[in-house]
């Protein structure tokens, strides 16, 4: 028996459903590397774009420079074809956020995925992955005034599928989307990939795992027919 349409699960895309993010760090990297921009120092990737929209870190990262007046459209343009050059051949299935996706829009949970990435790669891990079948609706970080931390992505797929941020889990793994979950009045599962468990319990993360599972995530499910738990 599912557990009935009022429980929404929302995933994160890049380190949730795929092992992208040393793909977006190369990209990034190719892209000032192309207009003559210092390369980002170690660790700064981290810092300034994960689990950010690139108009995010690129503005962040030129104001660290005293370069903000530049424009970005050039840099977006150069980083969306160094993602899509790299895309084939380098961007892998994270298996247990796929397989988890699958179980539970099986048994009857709504599913969305909010990414800061463009609509257009989202769209090609859709396809890529075939999860278009398991997926009602999409949130990419050009579809929202703000990206994450911002509460307005996950609140706009909460929307998408119709049900209250209440009867929504987040699953996320970085710092920055686990505040969007909270700041949005949802639930939210953090997956450990890059050893950051502190910092994403410290972003408000209701529960940390190593791996994900259907089971970790209706746990945290205050939705008809999933175990009721509070909101840290």
């Amino acid at each position: 028996m599912g557990v009935g349409m009022s429980c929404a699960v929302l995933f994160d895309m890049d380190g949730v459903l795929v092992d992208s993010e040393p793909v977006h760090a190369a990209a990034v990297a190719d892209t000032l590397a192309a207009v003559g921009l210092p390369p980002l120092a170690p660790g700064g990737y981290e810092r300034v774009f994960l689990g950010r929209t690139d108009v995010a870190g690129f503005r962040d990262y030129l104001r660290e420079l005293g370069r903000a007046e530049r424009d970005l459209s050039e840099l977006l343009e150069i980083k969306a074809a160094a993602f899509a050059r790299r895309f084939p051949h380098e961007v892998r299935p994270l298996a247990d956020g796929q397989a988890t996706l699958r179980a539970l829009a099986e048994s009857g949970w709504r599913v969305a995925i909010i990414s800061g990435a463009r609509a257009a790669e989202i769209a090609m891990v859709v396809e890529r992955f075939g999860l278009g079948r398991w997926v009602q609706a999409t949130v990419s970080g050009d579809a929202v005034p703000e990206g994450k931390p911002n509460p307005a992505p996950y609140l706009l797929g909460a929307a998408h599928l119709g049900v209250a941020p209440a009867d929504c889990v987040v699953v996320e793994d970085a710092p920055a989307g686990v505040q969007a979950a909270k700041r949005a009045g949802m639930r939210c599962l953090a997956v450990d990939r890059t050893g950051a468990a502190e910092q994403l319990r410290a972003a408000g993360a209701d529960q940390v795992v190593r791996e994900i599972t259907p089971a970790a995530v209706t746990a945290l499910a205050g939705c008809a027919g999933g175990r009721p738990r509070p909101s840290a």
